[in-house]
């Protein structure tokens, strides 16, 4: 027997005593004094037992046995001494201790004493052998409870951003209402962002976690993400004639350097092999995505790539429903359209919108003699002069025929004067030819303003005043008609 037992006296006398009786017994008897660290000794040491003086230690023997329990320590602890009253004993006993054994028994009870306490202790080692493997189930169910949960989210969120996304058709604010769909709460990035493009305008959208980003990094970023794709598509994307858009709560663009681009992820947005965009992730300083996260990106980019492309054709064919197929400027559906947005914006902040509805004079003799080609021609010509002779403001569309129109967004009338003025010298002085043969084409102008009109009066009252005044400049031969 290689039991270790250790006794805490001052008493020499104990001391041969317990070595007497516990040393034949196959005991290996540690003995210390009251002047050592016991503290450190009862703890480094794996002791089957320990016997201490309770005539000597007292109160100490609590806070001893207090310090075994919570360090779980497999001792029992034995208290020996003079006669004690019962309910001293039995506060020994609930407070943790093995057995007391009076000083007058020592040499009878002490053996057996030793014994029922290794029992004891071997009792406890299985117990607290259990408690443990029990902890360990508990803590592997727990994780297991929280993967579940997590699990769930993800499943939660991927099924909310199917639903609401993965078929929607306005691409305009599609960052915000991604994370709407509850992307944050399975995914902390230190920035989200997304390069897409809806018909010819290239869009990069951020959405920020941290509170600032360094201007450096920002910008770096941004030319990373447009070389990314251009290694992946082989298109070049100017970042100066970007879109970009900033999403965050309380962004501000800093000197900081919170936001590094060492671990950044990029998940192309792809559908048949034909990449349309990018999804970049930066994970926050000391994190990295796990295989699960990044698993859960690449769903999520399939679902964003989805979307995008039928953002795409949809964007595709409502330019189609809206635009002439001869000239590439807007038809007269576009132009309606148009023009109800502009006249209510313009009534609603109060500002000035301006008309010009232009003809082409003669246009069925040119039709007549040199053919309709040549008419489709001379047309597509002046949608081109045109579009040359406008701001970048204005929205010029073929109204049917041989009739253009300008709409004039925060225009007066003399303006929109100067700019018929324009128009009709870049006429003018355009070569329009048909088979080498020059055509002559003039054209007819009238002007309208919502200045002139009054409350209740809407965009029809606005055509109807152009129309009128371009029919007024044709037969006056005046060129350009305005107010009369």
């Amino acid at each position: 027997m290689d039991d270790k037992i250790l006794v805490i006296s001052d008493q020499k006398k104990d001391w041969n005593l317990f070595e007497k009786i516990l040393g034949p017994k196959g005991f290996d008897v540690d003995i210390i004094s009251l002047s050592e660290e016991i503290e450190d000794i009862i703890l480094e040491n794996d002791f089957a037992a320990i016997l201490a003086d309770y005539d000597r230690i007292e109160d100490r023997a609590c806070k001893w046995i207090r310090l075994l329990q919570k360090n779980s320590s497999k001792s029992c602890f034995i208290l020996y001494g003079e006669n004690k009253k019962a309910e001293e004993i039995s506060e020994i006993l609930q407070a943790g201790a093995y057995g007391f054994i009076s000083r007058s028994n020592l040499s009878k009870r002490t053996y057996k004493t030793v014994l029922g306490g290794m029992e004891n202790r071997k009792s406890f080692i299985e117990i607290l052998g259990m408690i443990n493997e029990l902890k360990e189930v508990n803590q592997n169910l727990e994780r297991e409870k929280e993967d579940l949960r997590k699990k769930n989210q993800e499943f939660s969120f991927i099924n909310r951003l199917t639903t609401e996304v993965a078929y929607d058709m306005n691409w305009s604010m599609i960052l915000p209402r991604v994370l709407d769909t509850g992307l944050l709460n399975v995914i902390k990035p230190a920035l989200l962002g997304m390069l897409y493009r809806i018909g010819s305008r290239w869009n990069l959208a951020f959405h920020l976690s941290e509170n600032g980003i360094n201007k450096e990094i920002l910008e770096n970023l941004k030319q990373d993400i447009a070389d990314k794709f251009y290694s992946l598509s082989g298109e070049k994307i100017l970042i100066k004639e970007t879109d970009f858009h900033l999403y965050s709560s309380s962004v501000k663009i800093s000197s900081s350097d919170s936001i590094s681009l060492s671990k950044q992820r990029v998940m192309p947005l792809t559908l048949a092999g034909n990449p349309l965009g990018l999804l970049v992730i930066l994970p926050k300083k000391g994190e990295e995505f796990d295989d699960g996260k990044l698993e859960l990106l690449s769903t999520i980019s399939n679902i964003l790539a989805l979307s995008l492309k039928n953002a795409q054709e949809y964007h595709r064919l409502k330019e189609l429903a809206v635009k002439d197929g001869l000239t590439g400027i807007l038809n007269h559906k576009g132009f309606q359209d148009t023009i109800q947005k502009e006249f209510q914006r313009a009534k609603r902040y109060n500002r000035s919108l301006s008309l010009i509805m232009i003809d082409i004079d003669n246009f069925k003799v040119i039709n007549d003699s040199q053919g309709h080609q040549a008419g489709d021609l001379v047309l597509k010509d002046l949608a081109e002069c045109l579009k040359n002779s406008v701001r970048q403001t204005d929205i010029l569309a073929r109204y049917g025929g041989d009739e253009f129109a300008i709409i004039l967004p925060d225009t007066e009338m003399k303006r929109s004067e100067m700019l018929s003025k324009r128009v009709l010298s870049a006429v003018e002085n355009h070569d329009f030819r048909w088979k080498s043969k020059k055509i002559n084409v003039k054209i007819s102008c009238g002007i309208s303003t919502t200045r002139e009109l009054h409350f209740q009066q809407n965009e029809k009252e606005l055509i109807s005043k152009a129309d009128a005044r371009l029919y007024m400049a044709k037969r006056s031969q005046d060129l350009i008609h305005s107010i009369a």
